[in-house]
């Protein structure tokens, strides 16, 4: 999806909050890379942080660069804390949830990505197993738009194919969603939904696992 398209998806349209109304982010207030020493303080709880940067949010102010890199920091320790190491082949169903200085303009992303084996015909063609850390971390370019933080996490073990497991995961969230009588949230993209609680979309992609015929692979 180009960033643009998903600018204006999500924020010309609110005519009560407009992203250019906050304040925008400083240079130094999210760290290019998830291992970026330079903001690392390694005597601050990553749960403490999500507080502090909540705070922070709930006042319109920017977080301090250290608290934001604590945060992210620990949503990547998620993913490896739920799906192993993200180096492992295979293909992967993910779920994150980018929280915004606006409330409103926070959303949960949906997804699969997949690190691939060396092919059979060329063994000496080296296997790419670097496509999952891209893939996410594309994700948190791209959430910059909205200044929004990778708040939360979930990735899951790798299978051969997360294809049919991943079109399950996102029509059932878009059918409650689209309920007339249930205010889960919307969806405003293919993969982009607004207003789902993270844990919500997590039970989900988890209830979605068994009928979709995902087989997961020898770790």
């Amino acid at each position: 999806m180009r960033r643009e398209d998903f600018y204006i998806e999500q924020y010309f349209g609110d005519e009560h909050q407009s992203i250019t109304d906050a304040p925008q982010w400083k240079q130094q207030a999210l760290p290019m890379t998830k291992l970026n020493m330079k903001h690392r303080d390694r005597y601050m709880n990553p749960l403490t942080a999500k507080v502090l940067l909540g705070d922070h949010f709930d006042l319109g102010r920017l977080p301090p660069a250290d608290v934001v890199a604590t945060v992210r920091r620990q949503s990547w320790k998620d993913l490896e804390d739920a799906g192993g190491s993200l180096d492992a082949v295979g293909d992967r169903l993910y779920v994150l949830y980018f929280r915004s200085m606006y409330s409103k303009l926070s959303y949960v992303k949906v997804g699969r990505a997949e690190n691939e084996a060396p092919a059979k015909k060329d063994p000496a063609k080296k296997k790419d197993t670097a496509q999952v850390r891209k893939r996410i971390s594309a994700h948190e370019g791209e959430a910059k738009i909205a200044q929004a933080v990778l708040f939360n996490a979930w990735i899951s073990r790798p299978c051969e194919s997360a294809v049919e497991w991943e079109k399950r995961v996102k029509a059932h969230l878009r059918d409650t969603a689209a309920a007339p009588d249930i205010d889960l949230g919307e969806q405003v993209k293919a993969e982009y939904f607004r207003g789902v609680p993270f844990r919500r979309a997590v039970l989900v992609a988890e209830l979605c696992e068994v009928p979709s015929g995902a087989v997961r692979l020898a770790q």
